[in-house]
């Protein structure tokens, strides 16, 4: 049976070195040291990318950081982006209002192989703040259902007050186009009525065709690494298995060095790979 053509996804065109002025236009807290932003360029200016692609967001005064692009809410008029406060830049991000000015260059790198991954099954697998990246393929593949087999987003949290994207993760699980199963794991029966334990022990109860699936992973670099051995135990190839991988990007265009992974610039040449390319590096120290 032959599969529909599926829409393509819009190259962006802006300058990569020219930061634009964006405003903060909506800020949601979503659990402790995590919130997400919508931000829109003070000039009309499309926002347009390719999911799983990021962006450089300069705080004034303070210094820039990639942020993985989660949304443009469909209308291509703005970004969402969801920052965990972990250092200088991050710390202001967290505390802006609604209001506020930021810098942003991109969007930059490869994202993931939406296209490539017509007519098979999917499996989108999160850990914690790795949802966002991975949430930008929602959308997509809603509005493509029919290029796609099976999907399935699987979600894994240390407690039930880390979930990130409440309304929206409710929204998409009363829905028919994507399965969605959350794990905790520190939780109880009276404090969490969903799966209990690590994320990884949610792969048995998805459904998918290991010879025809493709598998997109988001989380801390462990969490990956082990990921990838359950997945192989199930017969998916290395080849069709994808990390969205993080560095200290700094310059995003492949100059700096900051984010050298082995022969490889992450934030060049990814910040999206198969792990049958990086595997190689993966347990070399410090890389």
């Amino acid at each position: 049976m032959k599969a529909k053509e599926c829409q393509s996804v819009v190259e962006p065109t802006d300058s990569i070195l020219l930061p634009k002025a964006f405003i903060i236009e909506k800020k949601v807290v979503e659990c402790t040291r995590i919130v997400s932003l919508w931000i829109a360029p003070l000039e009309k200016n499309e926002c347009t990318f390719n999911p799983g692609q990021f962006l450089m967001v300069y705080v004034f005064g303070v210094g820039e950081v990639a942020l993985s692009i989660a949304d443009n809410g469909g209308d291509q008029e703005k970004y969402l982006l969801t920052v965990r406060s972990v250092g200088s830049v991050t710390r202001v991000i967290e505390h802006a209002k609604e209001g506020d000015i930021l810098g942003v260059r991109g969007p930059f790198g490869n994202g993931w192989p939406i296209q490539e991954a017509s007519t098979k099954d999917i499996l989108l697998i999160a850990g914690g703040i790795g949802l966002p990246p991975l949430w930008s393929t929602i959308p997509f593949f809603v509005q493509n259902r029919s290029c796609y087999g099976r999907i399935s987003l699987l979600y894994g949290v240390r407690t039930p007050q880390d979930i990130l994207y409440k309304d929206k993760l409710e929204t998409l699980s009363n829905g028919k186009d994507i399965s969605v199963k959350i794990a905790v794991e520190l939780a109880t029966a009276r404090t969490w009525n969903g799966h209990i334990g690590n994320v990884l022990n949610l792969i048995s109860h998805a459904q998918f065709s290991p010879p025809s699936t493709i598998v997109f992973v988001c989380g801390p670099e462990p969490m990956m690494r082990f990921c990838a051995y359950t997945l192989l135990k199930y017969g998916i190839a290395k080849e069709n298995i994808y990390f969205s991988m993080e560095r200290n990007m700094q310059c995003a265009i492949g100059s700096c060095g900051h984010c050298q992974f082995g022969p490889l610039f992450l934030c060049k040449n990814g910040p999206v790979f198969s792990y049958q390319t990086i595997e190689p590096f993966l347990h070399i120290a410090e890389i």
